[in-house]
């Protein structure tokens, strides 16, 4: 799946299936029931290839966001304009929608905690150097969340990520 846990309590889950097409169809019921939209994406294994994919960049995302958002605040700018200025610009992102105010206020209770954020940003990353690909942007990302740990702070959630970026925060 690729949402959260306020998407799981309603049944509106974004499910990535994989496996024998003819076995998913069978679960259609069940699957509609979990879920306000589903997506096949091939053989066995494709689903876990394909959600590392959207952690990663959600990761980049969520890092991204974090330190624009910081330099914002560094450079004396109202955050929320900024944050409006972003959600009409090729800044946009689902992130700005559900973390940004969060990095703002500080308030980091967990959806999906930065030291899983590191988990799944190290998967993509390894993914990428199987398949020769490089993925600096996305290492960049995974040496943010372990720093993260490193602090002391990979339970907190992954907007968590803005106490790196922010001046005078970050402190253990």
């Amino acid at each position: 799946m690729a949402s959260s846990i306020t998407q799981a309590r309603a049944g509106t889950l974004y499910l990535i299936l994989a496996g024998d097409e003819a076995v998913v169809k069978k679960s259609g019921d069940l699957l509609e029931a979990l879920s306000s939209a589903r997506r096949h994406v091939g053989p066995t294994g494709r689903a876990a290839q394909v959600k590392a994919l959207v952690n990663m960049v959600m990761n980049i995302n969520t890092a991204g966001l974090a330190e624009g958002l910081g330099l914002g605040d560094a450079l004396g700018l109202d955050l929320a304009m900024l944050r409006e200025v972003f959600s009409q610009t090729g800044a946009n992102s689902r992130v700005l929608e559900t973390d940004g105010a969060d990095m703002q206020a500080r308030d980091h209770d967990c959806y999906f905690s930065s030291a899983h954020a590191a988990k799944d940003s190290g998967i993509a990353v390894d993914l990428a150097k199987e398949a020769g690909v490089k993925v600096p942007v996305a290492e960049a990302t995974l040496a943010q969340y372990r720093r993260m740990i490193e602090k002391g702070l990979g339970e907190l959630d992954k907007s968590g990520v803005a106490e790196l970026t922010f001046k005078g925060r970050g402190k253990a």
